[in-house]
């Protein structure tokens, strides 16, 4: 029987004292990405001699996340260093490195990971390197062809990260139509009447404190549904009861903006707009704000996205233990521009056809993922 094991050495690099190498982070979507462009900073220690280096082509998995599919490939630099949390590992000789890495990706592989996971709490359940290498895999067929079948598998994936990208331009986007429309914000005092968020406001309501779970009548969006883009991501819901006079009180309609009162300094004061016409309660640590008829809730919601909103955010944020604060009041004393009805609602159109394309690329990235699932299936069953 072969086990990974077989394809697969591990092995222990310390940089040395003169390295310059990107400090790494493994992700679970992603693979590898460099520390400093998906955290916008360094959090590595100054001292990294006790790091790992990982070389182009060398996998490493985190062993507290790998039960999700937390196992990677370095194809993004000819060196890197990471946590000396990770095992790292070469590709054994006379194996294709691509090839090893899709099958470490399998769907199938990720579901074994899962079995050989243990601990009490979810997300932080640990997988040995004893276990790992030990699981068993489909006997790999020739080098050549491995090299075969990691090619075809690598062009499906790139259609799939094609669409991908595709998405991201979308919601560049919409902030690049609320500039050529509304200019930047640090130039709204000389170009528009101003006035506050607050007076715009109909009505602000703060969500329900009750607990939520995994049964009840309403689903109830929590801030983890607010995107750090700017939508409303209902993939992850719980749920929870009402009482018929708290149901006016803590559910939303089309056109609500959802901000977020409490979360970390980056992520508080985030919001979104309700577009979906369904049942829908919300947490405490949002705010519902109904908007007066002459206002449009994607307006404030793009300004609130936009590097200027962020950065106004983080200035206001309270900082409490392990997390921000902006209430509702000081959230409605926000300086934000009053331009014209007509300009804010043709915004919002544009935003609703940006939606609307988002939801058929949508469609065309979950069409390519299942392509290439099928193709994994096939390939490491020697049916491709």
């Amino acid at each position: 029987m072969t086990s990974v094991g077989d394809l697969l050495a591990e092995y222990k690099e310390m940089p040395s004292a003169e390295s310059t190498a990107p400090v790494l982070t493994l992700t679970e979507k992603n693979g590898f990405v460099r520390q400093s462009e998906r955290f916008h900073k360094r959090l590595a220690t100054d001292d990294t001699s006790k790091y790992k280096v990982v070389r182009r082509n060398d996998i490493a998995f985190n062993p507290y996340l790998l039960w999700a599919g937390a196992v990677a490939q370095n194809t993004i630099v000819d060196e890197g260093i990471i946590s000396p949390l990770y095992p790292t590992f070469k590709v054994r000789e006379g194996h294709d490195p691509r090839y090893v890495a899709r099958l470490l990706l399998a769907p199938q592989m990720i579901a074994a990971y899962d079995t050989i996971a243990f601990g009490s709490v979810p997300r932080r359940r640990r997988s040995s390197v004893e276990n790992f290498l030990n699981l068993p895999v489909p006997e790999p067929p020739s080098a050549e062809e491995q090299q075969r079948v990691a090619s075809i598998l690598d062009k499906a994936s790139e259609v799939a990260d094609k669409q991908g990208a595709v998405l991201s331009k979308l919601d560049v986007l919409a902030q690049a139509i609320f500039r050529d429309l509304f200019g930047e914000p640090s130039t709204w005092p000389r170009r528009w009447p101003m006035g506050r968020i607050g007076d715009m406001a109909e009505d602000v309501q703060y969500g329900t404190s009750e607990k939520a779970g995994d049964s009840g009548e309403w689903p109830i969006v929590r801030m983890g549904n607010v995107t750090d883009t700017g939508r409303l991501d209902l993939t992850d819901l719980k749920w929870i009861d009402l009482t018929d006079s708290d149901i006016v009180k803590y559910t939303l309609k089309p056109g609500d903006l959802l901000f977020n009162r409490t979360n970390s300094k980056e992520r508080v004061g985030k919001t979104c707009v309700v577009t979906v016409d369904q049942p829908l309660a919300f947490a405490g640590y949002l705010v519902r704000v109904r908007l007066k008829p002459q206002h449009r809730p994607e307006f404030v919601n793009a300004f609130m996205t936009s590097r200027y909103g962020q950065a106004l955010r983080r200035s206001m944020a309270k900082a409490a233990v392990n997390q921000a604060n902006i209430n509702a009041s000081e959230m409605q004393s926000i300086p934000i521009a009053l331009p014209p009805t007509n300009l804010q609602v043709k915004f919002a159109e544009a935003v609703e056809d940006i939606t609307a394309q988002r939801l058929r690329q949508l469609g065309a990235i979950a069409k390519a993922q299942d392509l290439l699932t099928a193709l994994q299936a096939r390939a490491f069953s020697g049916q491709l």
